[in-house]
């Protein structure tokens, strides 16, 4: 007997690895800056770089402190300190071909000031591990001799192309006309969102934005802390050849390097300047069909089957979401006369996907830089959230991943209790399992199957198909259905089945 086989790549998205460590050490004040009286604001932002090899990933970069403080002197003024880590993480199946991207924040950040120049930090890296492990699999698609075949289609989705590439992002942004001008920059930071990703004549084409907040010293004496939030567009075109209109394209966009100056003799002109790393991945639709289950009327087979679970990417978009929350500054701090800025970092903990929309649950984390009867004033704390999301496409069987960022926040209230609320720009990832089982291999033996000679009727026990009792008493499925017109793919339990041999 010979039997046809087919080979065939097969891909899988794995889940999402969050992998934490402890990042410390001290923040030495550069010898131009004045003394530290009182820490106002500090925050963390992070490059990372990783690897896979051997079912693990390792990983390696830095955390860029920003802290902002008062001097003994009642100004304010700041500085940036970077402080490395290096960390590994296992995952079954990393190794060399795997697709993985990796984003990273820093959250439950604590400090001390050791002296007026030297703080002791420390905080957690968060890093979220996101990638796909591809395979060769070996299927038997038919055979030569007379066995009752049980064919199966399926189609998988896997990756044809990946392409990476950078772009130096320079631009300079105008402050409006409603914010006083800058004296210097106190600290930065930013995200991207990707708004657009398309084919065009063998290029891929992906088009966002950067989102842009910096924290400024102003020339109002009255409101010297400013906050300025500002979308910048960017798009790059990336050359892919074999691209299908009918690929599903994904971008992924990391930001480094970002530098926001003030243009000389301009203290309303901001020139920013980062680096964007682009991780595009082309991936096509392919129909296969194998071979599911067999037997022989003439002697037994023996088969090997192979079990294969896909977990594929179906829709990827991004979508706006406003989250409605509280802080409550507390009788240990000065009440609230003004609040000056807030910043915010959402942490997602669940993930409820419905119908066309996901609502989402999480942890607002928060610093709130406020004036009081005591002067300039800051209170760091978190607080829960929840958010619904609109998306086409979403079904309730999916698993959805979602990266939740705070575009910006408005607030009102004085006193202890302020309300918030925060436009959130989110990533939404969804994906399917898709299941088969397929006969890898099969052999004849020399072995008749067994037979039961004239009529049995046999009452079925639940869970069966008409296939697996025209199997299970060696005879065609056709046999069966002739002698049971009323039988469906999947017998009830306790149905009476009438076997002719």
């Amino acid at each position: 007997m010979k039997v046809k086989k087919a080979s065939f790549r097969t891909e899988t998205a794995c889940q999402p690895r969050l992998s934490e460590s402890l990042v410390e050490g001290r923040l030495s004040l550069p010898p131009e800056n004045s003394e530290i009286d009182r820490v106002l604001f500090i925050q963390g932002r992070i490059q990372v770089n990783a690897e896979p090899a051997d079912g693990k990933i390792f990983m390696d970069g830095s955390v860029i402190f920003n802290v902002i403080y008062m001097t003994p002197d009642g100004e304010i003024d700041a500085f940036e300190a970077a402080s490395p880590f290096r960390h590994s993480e296992d995952m079954p199946g990393a190794g060399a071909g795997m697709l993985l991207s990796a984003k990273g924040s820093v959250k439950d950040i604590s400090f001390s000031l050791d002296d007026a120049r030297t703080i002791y930090v420390k905080g957690i890296v968060s890093v979220t591990l996101r990638g796909s492990i591809s395979k060769s699999c070996e299927a038997v698609t038919g055979a030569d001799s007379g066995l009752q075949m049980k064919m199966a289609s399926k189609r998988l989705t896997v990756t044809k192309d990946q392409k990476k590439d950078t772009m130096t992002l320079r631009e300079d942004v105008r402050l409006p006309q409603t914010l006083p001008v800058a004296q210097k920059i106190l600290g930065s930071d930013a995200y991207t969102v990707v708004k657009s990703i398309r084919t065009e004549d063998l290029k891929i084409i992906v088009e966002g934005e950067i989102k842009l907040s910096v924290m400024y010293l102003s020339a109002d004496k009255g409101a010297p802390l400013q906050q300025f939030n500002e979308s910048i567009p960017f798009g790059q075109i990336i050359t892919s050849d074999g691209l299908s209109p009918e690929d599903m394209l994904s971008a992924d966009v990391n930001l480094t390097d970002l530098n926001v100056s003030l243009a000389e003799d301009a203290g309303d002109i901001l020139r920013v300047s980062c680096k964007l790393s682009f991780t595009c991945a082309a991936r096509s639709h392919t129909d296969i069909q194998y071979l599911e289950d067999a037997y022989s009327l003439k002697n037994r087979l023996n088969l090997k089957f192979d079990e294969q679970t896909c977990r594929q990417l179906v829709l990827s978009e991004n979508a706006k979401a406003i989250a409605r929350t509280a802080v409550t500054v507390p009788p240990s701090l000065p009440s609230v006369a003004r609040v000056v800025c807030l910043k915010a970092w959402p942490t997602v903990t669940a993930v409820n996907p419905h119908t066309d929309r996901v609502y989402i649950e999480g942890i607002m984390m928060f610093t709130l830089c406020y004036t009081s009867t005591e002067g300039m004033r800051s209170f760091s704390g978190e607080s829960p959230f929840e958010a619904e999301v609109q998306v086409d496409g979403i079904t309730p069987d999916q698993d959805v991943e979602v990266c939740a960022n705070v575009e910006y926040c408005s607030y009102e209230g004085t006193g202890r209790d302020i309300s918030v609320k925060c436009m959130l720009d989110v990533e939404l990832r969804a994906f399917a399992n898709s299941a088969m089982r397929l006969v890898s291999d099969l052999a004849e033996t020399d072995e008749a199957p067994k037979r039961n000679p004239g009529i049995t009727i046999y009452f079925a026990d639940g869970g069966e198909t008409a296939w697996d009792i025209a199997k299970r008493f060696a005879t065609t499925l056709d046999a069966v259905k002739k002698f049971n017109p009323d039988i469906g793919e999947n017998v009830r339990q306790g149905q009476k089945v009438l076997i002719m041999s």
